[in-house]
This record gives C-alpha cells, sequence and structure tokens, in this order.
C-alpha cells in the first residue's frame, strides 16, 4: 500500500483571466402592464369625459334656411330667425340672378350648425352688359343721372348750337339708345347750347377799341339752384365779369364789353358752356 497524505478540501482557485457569474434577478412584468393600463383607462376617461362636458355646454343646433335667390335684407331676417348670423363677402356677376339677390351662401341650405353660426353671403351683382337708354332732349343732369342707374358712366360732352333743342339739353349720344354694352361702359353726350347767337356788334361806346354787347338769357330747368357764369376773353385775356346762382326760369341780363378785335363772350351753365358769341 503506497502511504498518501490526507486530502485538502477547499475553495478552487480562480482561472487567470475569469471572473466569477452573477445571476442577473428576474423583473416581474405585471406593475408594468398595470401602469400601463391605467393610463390607457384614464385617458379614455379623459376624452369621453370631455366629449360628454362639450355636449352639454354647446348651443344647440339648427338648419341652415334656403336664402338663395332672397334680396339682402330678406335673407338677413331670415338667417337671423333661425339664429344665426349673416355676412355679405363677396358679389358676382349672373345673367340670371338679378342684382343684389343671394347668389350663394356658406354653410349651403339644409346643412345642421350651431346656433349663432356665421353664413357667409355672396351676392349677384346682376349681368355684366347694360343696354343704353335714351336720354335724347333729357337735361344734362337726368341723363347723367339715368346713365349711372343703368351701370354706365358719362363719357365726354360735347356743345354744339341747335335750333330746336333747348340749351343744357341732350341732342344725341353715342353709343345709341337700345345698344348692349359692357358695365361701365362711358357714354358721350351732345348737349344743345340753344339757337346761335344773332348779335350785331356795338362799337358805338367806349371808343373804337371797346366792344360791347348785352346777355339776356334764362336759365331752363333742371336743378334747383345752377350756377350762371359769364366769360370775357379779350387781347387782355380771359375774365369772369358774371358769376350768381339762378333758379329754374330766372332770368340773367347783363352788359359786357372786351378790347381788341377778337372779342369772345361764353355763357357758362352749371360748368357747360351754353352760348358763346363774338363781339
Amino acid at each position: 500500500m503506497s502511504r498518501r497524505g490526507p486530502t485538502k478540501i477547499g475553495t478552487p482557485k480562480p482561472q487567470v483571466g475569469m471572473w466569477p457569474r452573477r445571476r442577473r434577478p428576474q423583473r416581474l412584468l405585471w406593475p408594468q402592464l398595470l401602469e400601463f393600463c391605467a393610463i390607457i383607462g384614464f385617458l379614455v376617461l379623459s376624452y369621453y369625459g370631455l366629449f360628454w362636458y362639450w355636449e352639454k355646454t354647446a348651443p344647440p343646433s339648427t338648419i341652415v334656411p334656403q336664402v338663395v335667390g332672397m334680396t339682402q335684407l330678406e335673407a338677413a331676417k331670415v338667417l337671423s330667425a333661425a339664429g344665426l348670423r349673416s355676412d355679405v363677402v363677396a358679389r358676382k356677376t349672373d345673367e340670371e340672378v338679378p342684382a343684389g339677390a343671394v347668389l350663394i351662401s356658406d354653410p349651403p341650405p339644409g346643412r345642421e350648425v350651431k346656433l349663432g353660426r356665421l353664413v357667409r353671403v355672396t351676392l349677384s351683382a346682376g349681368s355684366r352688359w347694360a343696354v343704353v337708354p335714351d336720354v335724347r332732349e333729357m337735361s344734362v343732369a337726368r341723363a347723367r343721372a339715368l346713365l349711372r342707374t343703368e351701370n354706365l358712366t358719362v363719357g365726354k360732352e360735347t356743345a354744339r348750337y341747335n335750333d330746336s333743342i333747348p340749351p343744357g339739353y341732350v341732342i344725341g349720344h353715342a353709343p345709341e339708345p337700345d345698344q348692349q354694352v359692357p358695365r361701365g361702359t362711358p357714354v358721350d353726350l351732345l348737349i344743345s347750347k340753344g339757337p346761335a347767337p344773332r348779335v350785331q356788334p356795338r362799337d358805338d361806346i367806349g371808343g373804337p377799341g371797346l366792344r360791347r354787347t348785352d346777355i339776356d338769357y334764362v336759365v331752363p330747368p333742371g336743378a334747383s339752384l345752377q350756377e350762371v357764369r359769364i366769360v370775357v376773353e379779350d387781347r387782355n385775356g380771359q375774365r369772369t365779369v358774371y358769376r350768381e346762382m339762378h333758379r329754374p326760369g330766372e332770368r340773367v341780363r347783363e352788359a359786357v364789353e372786351g378790347e381788341g378785335p377778337g372779342v369772345t363772350v361764353r355763357v357758362y351753365l352749371s360748368g357747360l358752356v351754353v352760348e358763346e358769341r363774338p363781339i
């Protein structure tokens, strides 16, 4: 038998370059799952709570009434009666819907909206065409007003002597009556200055270089007050010798004079030449 010493039992010697392994603790998933479910539940309850609060506090609903084709005033009354507000946001030309009538409403008729909602209204501007009215033998003031009413503008105004048309009245115009033209088209007026003057120069007063004539003018029908102005143009220049406001039917009598061979006297009615004579 061989003799062997006693066997020593002890801690094994660690190997060089190795560390002892540690066991990782196991993480439990149910707390995280419970927390996630709690967050989801809170969000869902918050959503339904806010929705319930909005339903309870929001104003009641109404139906947008039919206002297309109505005038602006009628549409405003109907919308107000339905608990809605209205505002005109645009105007568009239309060949069928008359001017001033409702063309479009936004929101459209039949839609359910909340009380107090603003309804945006677009009005019709009417046709883009206009028919030239007949303003012949009308006073200038009346012709201007009628042209503006028909969506036309007053163009060039020319005065001419005429034996049959009173001064301040329209002889003719272009474009001619009943023509269809775009809106805003200017209409040129030819205005009567009355009969051409037949006055002989008077050189018997004031010496051979001084010429004189008598103005006798009756204010034609028109505005309640019209300005009558008499202007003399001679070798000394142009000057106003008379300016007063008169009513229709009043007579203006004034003796005027000028120096030199080329003396011209002009009578203006409300800024328009109605009489011009050389003396």
